[in-house]
């Protein structure tokens, strides 16, 4: 878990082919071990990697952005375009960034202390319509003073504990101030410039994405050389694509198929944890504004049921975000028990007899199994008395109803944490005036802004341990499972499993 502490004295170390059979194709690109074939199940919503905040399109963003801190596979601190980061208060009200030397953007423009003020003060507080906005933009940092290209300094308007950790989470990219303003935005997103391991060379909407090594790389250039991210939103397509050999690696698939294909010749499947929390995300509207119709869907929920049906047991079912850590209350259960959910749906009216009807979505293609697991929620709710009508919603659709609060009903979701840090959990999907919220209502901010500006980190993490047992008990989201990446890949592809679940081809190599 990341805090204050780890922060204050912190130094970071360097650390299209034709389709033929499948084992000629594999065979043939033996001694290719500088191109690797990835199908992936999204595309980018934008190029402009400030804008937008989606969890799967990391890997792509980052293949070309850096952010100023980086977490390793373990969630540590790893290393990244700056060197030190240390607080110059004990109210987290100042925070100092220390540069790397020698870090260049890819049309060799060296990246300094004033692309970070204009990409995490400047242009967030310039357009509010920008993700990052929220979380860095006017509301959050007074003034960032640059008083050499290698040292930024972030006063912030009240105490900003989370900070560090937001430094190295999505969107926190890093982008050129003298090339983007001199281009603009709409010619910059057709000819993106960051200062990632990998340049874009090549782009096809819903298509392609094709990645070259950037050899002054400050960490060194990728063993990789070159990397193709093929959109194939089907898993069926991705299935297809790895067996056949069009791929060398794929993820986001169902638990069994992965470990079908890793059973096969040159292919292996690599199924880890990740800190990522598949829950429903409810909605202040209509009929969910009842507390007892909220409740009676939490525990009509089978949680082992779903982990052993869709993740081979390997999903732990979870009360709160988190499994273990600071804020996990061991004491705390939802249970699965049909029978207070009928009780609570007859304290509303409700039954068998008389079911609740009501509307309820999934993201398209978001994590394995989404359809699946979406359907079997409306069995167990049907088996309770509530009547669920099924929605798909694409992912540019959903961000685009919950971002301009438009969103009717309550949608399936998985919300990855790419740090551990409770805010950025509870305290992004629960705060009302965020974004990233869907619930709103007026009780809410009493309890999470104290939060938001505790420096202690004992009380800090108590305190989010009572406010998400809190929001469960009201019914405002309902977690369910924490889950798996499943990936399959070539065996000669060295895959590091990040627990993000962030599938990042720089730090990966052939054997």
């Amino acid at each position: 878990m990341l805090n204050r502490r780890s922060f204050t004295k912190l130094s970071l170390g360097l650390a299209s082919a034709p389709v033929v059979g499948r084992m000629g194709l594999r065979s043939a690109r033996a001694a290719d071990n500088d191109f690797v074939r990835i199908a992936y199940s999204v595309d980018v919503a934008s190029w402009d990697p400030i804008a937008t905040g989606q969890g799967q399109t990391v890997p792509i963003h980052k293949s070309v952005f850096d952010m100023p801190l980086s977490f390793s596979p373990d969630f540590s601190v790893g290393p990244s375009v700056v060197s030190k980061v240390r607080w110059l208060d004990d109210k987290a009200m100042a925070l100092e960034l220390t540069l790397r030397e020698g870090v260049t953007f890819h049309n060799g423009d060296p990246l300094t202390s004033d692309d970070i003020k204009f990409s995490l003060q400047e242009r967030p507080a310039a357009d509010k319509s920008l993700m990052i906005a929220g979380l860095w933009g006017d509301g959050k940092v007074a003034t960032v003073e640059t008083p050499s290209p290698t040292v930024a300094v972030f006063k912030f308007k009240s105490p900003y504990v989370s900070a560090p950790a937001l430094l190295g989470s999505i969107p926190a990219y890093i982008l050129p101030r003298r090339y983007y303003e001199r281009v603009g935005r709409e010619k910059f997103m057709e000819n993106p410039i960051g200062s990632g391991p990998y340049r874009l060379v090549d782009y096809e909407r819903n298509s392609r994405i094709s990645l070259e090594a950037y050899d002054k790389y400050w960490g060194g250039a990728p063993r990789i050389r070159r990397a193709t991210f093929q959109i194939m939103r089907d898993a069926s397509a991705r299935v297809a694509a790895i067996q056949s050999g069009q791929a060398d690696f794929t993820n986001n698939l169902p638990v069994r198929e992965a470990l079908r294909l890793g059973g096969l010749p040159g292919l292996t499947a690599a199924i880890h944890p990740i800190n990522s929390a598949v829950m429903v995300r409810m909605v202040n509207k209509g009929l969910f504004q009842d507390i007892n119709l909220r409740l009676a869907m939490h525990h009509a929920i089978d949680k082992e049921a779903l982990s052993k049906a869709f993740y081979g047991g390997r999903a732990v079912p979870i009360s709160m975000w988190a499994s273990d850590g600071p804020t996990y209350d061991p004491t705390f259960n939802m249970e699965f028990s049909p029978d207070k959910a009928k009780a609570y749906l007859a304290k509303s009216g409700y039954s068998m007899e008389k079911p609740a009807k009501i509307k309820f979505g999934y993201v398209v293609a978001q994590f394995p199994n989404d359809f699946d697991i979406a359907r079997t929620l409306v069995q167990m709710w049907r088996r309770v008395g509530i009547e669920a009508d099924l929605e798909a919603l694409e992912q540019a659709k959903y961000y685009e109803f919950a971002h301009a609060d438009k969103l009717e009903m309550p949608v399936l979701f998985a919300w990855t944490n790419s740090s551990g840090d409770p805010e950025l959990f509870s305290g992004l999907f629960m705060d009302p005036r965020k974004r990233n919220s869907v619930w709103k209502s007026g009780d809410i901010n009493e309890r999470l802004d104290p939060l938001l500006v505790e420096p202690d980190e004992a009380k800090r993490m108590a305190g989010y341990r009572a406010f998400d047992r809190w929001t469960i008990e009201q019914g405002y989201a309902i977690p369910m499972l924490l889950s798996t990446a499943s990936t399959v890949h070539a065996t000669r592809l060295n895959y590091v499993p990040y627990r993000t679940g962030w599938a990042l081809p720089y730090a990966w190599s052939f054997s």
